[in-house]
């Protein structure tokens, strides 16, 4: 599946790549970040649309981030949606991302309510077409 890759510019010499999604039925934007380790999403955001998938399955133990440390909790997230694809029963971390919304906001951009991290970009063979803007996902 070919999705449209934006490039949001947060400085003359750096972006973000991030995609449209669709989480619990609400339209969402996802960073694409090959850096991270997992596919995250933003607790807060999660538990306002579905407090069930909330649910604290464990604690990722590796939890420093550039910074210092973050609160990081291990779920099942139900409800995520990516052009004509469903991805149910993701195994995903939640955190805090606040503070990266903070920082989208201030150079105008709307917040963020996932990451789509290594494991998810592997599992789906994921293939990034700066050229033509574009994200490729395999089943």
């Amino acid at each position: 599946m070919k999705l449209k890759l934006h490039l949001w510019e947060l400085d003359p010499q750096g972006f973000h790549p991030v995609i449209k999604a669709t989480l619990y039925g609400q339209p969402v934007w996802m960073l694409v970040d090959t850096g991270a380790n997992h596919i995250c999403f933003d607790r807060t955001f999660i538990e306002s649309v579905c407090l069930e998938d909330a649910a604290e399955i464990a604690r990722d133990d590796v939890n420093v981030a550039i910074g210092g440390e973050i609160d990081v909790h291990i779920s099942k997230v139900n409800g995520l949606k990516i052009g004509n694809m469903r991805f149910p029963d993701l195994l995903a971390r939640l955190l805090d991302l606040q503070q990266v919304n903070e920082m989208y906001e201030q150079v105008g951009f709307k917040p963020i309510r996932g990451i789509l991290g290594g494991d998810f970009l592997k599992g789906h063979r994921a293939v990034i077409d700066y050229a033509t803007q574009t994200l490729i996902l395999h089943r």
